[in-house]
């Protein structure tokens, strides 16, 4: 079966506000297909990266130019689109390594290319892959978390960042699919401040909280709750700003008295005769 015909057609309602974040970044080829999408964009959650754009409100959409064009006032929004459905995460839970600590293996698959897995890494001091970054709109922002430990990429151990990096893009490009074993830590280290159990997850349904792309970790919303009016709480604690009184003359400083310096007069002729040199001024080499 060609990768066009497995490709579903369906068309998306967006409300698109005043002010609001397009945030879109298009392909510049045929067909036009979403290739990124920021934190901000008002399609978050409603489009995705490796969407194609057929139409807005009926309007064939041919190019970048004209998909702006469509969606730059505010309204409703019917976008029929082509997406790839098989392009899917697997979820499995595995045996916890250790207390305080989730298991989890994502089987990533996608039926046609160009659809990054969306992830940055970084290698702490204990030599840990660690996931530092999600691209919002991609699969992994569905499935990954910010700090979740990478110990292996399709079953193969990792040892450093630079192995896990490879071994993704060459899986991703190679078979359109990867296989992630991540360790999720689920209580707060020693020292931290633990969350309460009544810290609901930050997500698009709870309008007290912010609407991130990706959930932040409990104790994190638990500190930003306790500490949200912190500059409107009154400070009682002794500056450390030291009020400096007026300087004291002292012997180290000579106080020099301001005397008006001595003009030269230079003399001239203003008649019309040959011009005299200039004499020297006083002090000049």
């Amino acid at each position: 079966m060609a990768a066009a015909d497995r490709l579903v057609e369906s068309v998306i309602d967006v409300d698109v506000p005043a002010n609001a974040t397009i945030g879109v970044t298009l392909s510049t080829e045929q067909p036009l297909k979403i290739t990124k999408l920021s934190p901000s964009s008002c399609f978050l959650g409603k489009l995705f990266v490796g969407d194609i754009i057929l139409t807005i409100n009926d309007t064939k959409i041919a190019n970048v130019g004209e998909f702006f064009k469509a969606t730059k006032t505010p309204g409703k929004y019917h976008i029929r689109i082509k997406r790839d459905e098989y392009c899917t995460c697997k979820v499995s839970v595995l045996p916890a390594p250790k207390p305080g600590t989730e298991s989890f293996e994502f089987d990533m698959n996608w039926r046609t290319g160009g659809m990054p897995i969306g992830i940055l890494v970084y290698q702490d001091s204990e030599k840990r892959v660690i996931v530092s970054m999600i691209e919002s709109g991609t699969l992994a922002s569905q499935t990954l978390k910010p700090g979740d430990h990478l110990t292996k990429v399709n079953d193969v151990v990792i040892l450093d960042k630079a192995m896990a990096k490879k071994m993704i893009v060459e899986s991703v490009n190679a078979q359109n699919k990867v296989k992630l074993t991540v360790d999720r830590q689920t209580q707060a280290a020693p020292g931290s401040i633990p969350a309460p159990a009544s810290t609901p997850p930050c997500s698009t349904n709870n309008p007290k909280m912010p609407n991130y792309d990706l959930p932040l970790p409990p104790d994190v919303l638990a500190i930003m709750e306790a500490n949200k009016n912190f500059h409107k709480a009154p400070f009682n604690l002794p500056s450390i700003l030291k009020a400096v009184g007026p300087a004291t003359p002292s012997g180290s400083h000579i106080n020099m008295p301001e005397t008006v310096p001595e003009e030269n007069q230079i003399e001239f002729d203003p008649s019309a005769k040959p011009l005299k040199t200039t004499p020297k001024r006083v002090g000049a080499a």
